[in-house]
C-alpha cells in the first residue's frame, strides 16, 4: 500500500532555493502567432525552425529569424471545426522524420471530423498522419500528400495528450490522452472533474486497459509496414497481452513527449492533473504510470476528489508496480476551500518539460525546465520552473520558480544545439495572434 505522501513531508520540503537560477530571461523570437504548441529545428542546414499552432498551420522562421508568410504546412482544412473559446483540441504534435533532409517526411496528430462509421454521439477522430515534400523542396509540404497512420475515434473534447516524438532508436512515440469521457461523451463538456458522477468513472480505466490505446504512450516503426507501420520487436505487450503499438500506459493527458538528449533513451511526459496533483514522469522503459490508480504520487478518491484516501494500491490488477513522476505540484483547486490538505496550489497545468542540455546558460546544464499554463485561470500568468535531480535515485526532485511572465505558457521545446524555446498565447485557445516564442537565456 502506498500511503498520501502529503501527510508524511511538507510542499515547502520540494522548493529548491537556488539563487543563480534566478538570472533567466526570455527574449522574443516570433510574434503574431495563433496558440504555438511546438517549435521544430529543421536540422536540413537550412537554419529554419517550424512553430507549429494549435490552429492546424506550420509556420517557418527562416534563418534572418523573420516569420514567413506562407505556411510550411496548412492542415486547417483537415481538422474539424475549433472552438472561439477555452480549446484543447486542434494540431496537437508535429515532428519531423530523423532523416528530414534526406527523405522530406514530417508526421502529425490532430483532431479531424469523425470518420464514417464512428460513434455518431463521439466527438471526433483522432489521426496520427504522415507527409511528404515534393522531391528535391523542403520549403513546403503539400497536405496532400497525406498518408494515414492511425486512426482513433475519440469520445469527448477532453484529455487529447498529443505528445509526438523520435526516439533515438529511430521509433515514433505518441501520446494518447485517456478520452476524457468522465467529463461526458460528445460535443460538450457535461461534468466538471470534481463532479462527475460513479457511472462515468468507469471510462478512466481506459488508461488501465492494456486492450486500449487510451491513456497509452505508443511506440511504431514508421519505416516499416508500409502503407501503415510495423511494430518495434521490444514492445512489451506484442499482441499477446495487450496493443502491440503500446510502449506505457496509465497517463491520464500525455500532453507532452520530450526525449533527453543525454542518449540514454530516456524522455519526460507532462501529466497535467484532473484533480490536483501536475507531473512530469521520467520514462525509462516501459510499464504503467499509475492514472487512475494515482494521481502523481498521491492517492484517488474521484467520489471525493477533494479528499484523497491516505492508502491505496502501489501495484495494478497485474502485479505490476506503479510507476512515480520525478516532479509533482499542487494545482489551484488545492487552494479550494472543500480541500482539506492544509497546503496552496501553484498554477493550473503542467504544459512543457525539458532536460537542458545547451551550453548558453552553463547553471542550467543538466537541470530540467518546466512550465505550469498559469498561476491563475482567468488571468494570463505563466510560470517557469527548474527541477534537480537528486544525488541518490527515488525521491521527487526538488524544483524553484526562475520566471513569471503576463502570458500563458503553452509548451517548451528545443533547438538542436539543446536551448530552449518558451511558448506562450494570452488567449484560451487557437484563436487570435497573441502567441509568441520566446528563447531562454541567460541576463547579462
Amino acid at each position: 500500500m502506498r500511503h498520501f505522501l502529503c501527510l508524511s513531508m511538507t510542499f515547502a520540503a520540494l522548493i529548491l532555493p537556488r539563487a543563480h537560477a534566478q538570472n533567466l530571461a526570455l527574449e522574443l523570437v516570433a510574434e503574431g502567432l495563433t496558440a504555438p504548441v511546438h517549435v521544430e529545428d529543421a536540422t536540413d542546414g537550412s537554419g529554419r525552425l517550424f512553430v507549429v499552432q494549435q490552429d492546424g498551420v506550420v509556420r517557418t522562421i527562416g534563418r534572418a529569424g523573420r516569420l514567413e508568410a506562407e505556411p510550411f504546412l496548412d492542415l486547417r482544412s483537415r481538422l474539424l471545426p475549433l472552438e472561439q473559446g477555452f480549446e484543447e483540441r486542434g494540431l496537437l504534435g508535429f515532428v519531423l522524420h530523423p532523416d528530414f533532409r534526406h527523405n522530406g517526411r514530417v508526421y502529425a496528430t490532430y483532431s479531424a471530423p469523425l470518420r464514417a462509421g464512428a460513434p455518431a454521439h463521439w466527438n471526433y477522430t483522432r489521426r496520427v498522419s504522415e507527409f511528404t515534400a515534393a522531391p528535391g523542396d523542403l520549403s513546403r509540404i503539400d497536405a496532400g500528400t497525406e498518408r494515414v497512420l492511425l486512426e482513433l475515434d475519440w469520445p469527448s473534447r477532453k484529455h487529447n495528450g498529443g505528445g509526438l516524438a523520435f526516439g533515438p532508436d529511430g521509433h515514433l512515440y505518441v501520446g494518447m490522452g485517456d478520452g476524457g469521457v468522465s467529463h461526458g461523451v460528445g460535443k460538450k463538456v457535461i461534468w466538471e472533474a470534481f463532479e462527475v458522477p460513479a457511472p462515468a468513472l468507469a471510462w478512466d480505466g481506459l488508461a488501465q486497459d492494456r486492450q486500449s490505446l487510451f491513456g497509452k504512450i505508443l511506440r511504431i516503426d514508421v519505416n516499416h509496414g508500409f502503407p501503415g507501420y510495423a511494430i518495434p520487436e521490444t514492445n512489451p505487450l506484442g499482441g499477446r497481452t495487450g496493443r502491440a503499438e503500446i510502449w506505457a500506459w496509465g497517463f491520464r493527458n500525455p500532453y507532452r513527449i520530450a526525449f533527453d538528449r543525454s542518449g540514454d533513451g530516456s524522455f519526460f511526459v507532462t501529466a497535467i492533473a484532473e484533480t490536483l496533483w501536475e507531473a512530469a514522469y521520467q520514462v525509462r522503459e516501459p510499464g504503467n504510470y499509475g492514472w487512475p490508480l494515482m494521481e502523481a504520487t498521491h492517492c484517488v478518491d474521484r467520489l471525493q476528489p477533494r479528499r484523497p484516501p491516505e492508502q491505496c494500491p502501489d501495484h495494478d490488477a497485474n502485479g505490476a508496480p506503479l510507476r512515480m513522476p520525478v516532479v509533482e505540484y499542487p494545482n489551484m483547486q488545492a487552494s479550494h476551500p472543500d480541500t482539506k490538505l492544509g497546503i496552496k496550489g501553484v498554477g493550473t497545468a503542467i504544459t512543457g518539460v525539458r532536460m537542458y542540455r545547451g551550453d548558453a546558460i552553463p547553471a542550467l546544464k543538466g537541470r530540467l525546465v518546466f512550465t505550469d499554463w498559469s498561476a491563475s485561470f482567468k488571468e494570463p500568468s505563466g510560470q517557469v520552473f527548474v527541477a534537480d535531480p537528486p544525488a541518490a535515485g527515488g525521491a521527487l526532485w526538488k524544483y524553484e520558480k526562475v520566471l513569471a511572465v503576463n502570458s500563458r505558457i503553452v509548451g517548451v521545446a528545443e533547438d538542436g544545439a539543446g536551448e530552449l524555446f518558451v511558448l506562450t498565447n494570452e488567449t484560451f485557445g487557437p484563436y487570435g495572434t497573441t502567441g509568441k516564442v520566446f528563447r531562454l537565456v541567460s541576463r547579462p
